[in-house]
């Protein structure tokens, strides 16, 4: 049962990002379309791309974290003997989930001070826009969470044996 949440909850990520890239990929033919065969460029095609891209940035950082896959400066990490890499490692991951917390929490007050602008070309609100950050932070903690419980097990393993 457990498993079967996880794989929807992934799917879904995977699907955001696939649709958020597909359309921006769509808006971003339509602008060359429009600006260089019908001489009459979108108005809101570059602003849409670059809210787009932020969306997936945040929704892809999560999918990147999911696989451990973030670039990341390990030479220190590297010089500790296996075992005390895994502890290094679970320090790693509550570090960025302090940072996650902290960035969530700022969010809160961009996104009420933006709640009242609205962007020019698309007319979106711009809490919209930054409500990228606090849902990539959760999807980027909840990854973590799942990282240290792998790392955790791991660990419990290398014990018994």
């Amino acid at each position: 049962m457990r498993a079967r949440l996880w794989r929807a909850y992934e799917a879904s990520v995977n699907a955001a990002a696939v649709a958020l890239f597909s359309v921006m990929v769509t808006v971003t033919a339509l602008g060359v379309f429009f600006r260089y065969v019908l001489d009459d460029a979108l108005p809101w095609a570059e602003e849409a791309d670059r809210y787009l891209f932020i969306w997936l940035s945040f929704v892809g950082a999560s999918i990147t974290m999911r696989h451990n896959a973030h670039i990341a400066v390990d030479i220190i990490v590297r010089s500790f003997k296996p075992a005390t890499r895994r502890w290094v490692a679970l320090l790693s991951a509550i570090c960025m989930l302090v940072f996650l917390a902290v960035v969530l929490r700022a969010s809160d007050s961009v996104i009420a001070v933006t709640s009242l602008s609205r962007t020019t070309a698309t007319d979106v609100p711009m809490s919209w826009v930054y409500l990228a950050v606090p849902v990539g932070c959760i999807l980027i903690g909840i990854e973590t969470l799942r990282l240290m419980a792998r790392t955790w097990r791991n660990l419990g393993k290398e014990e018994r044996e």
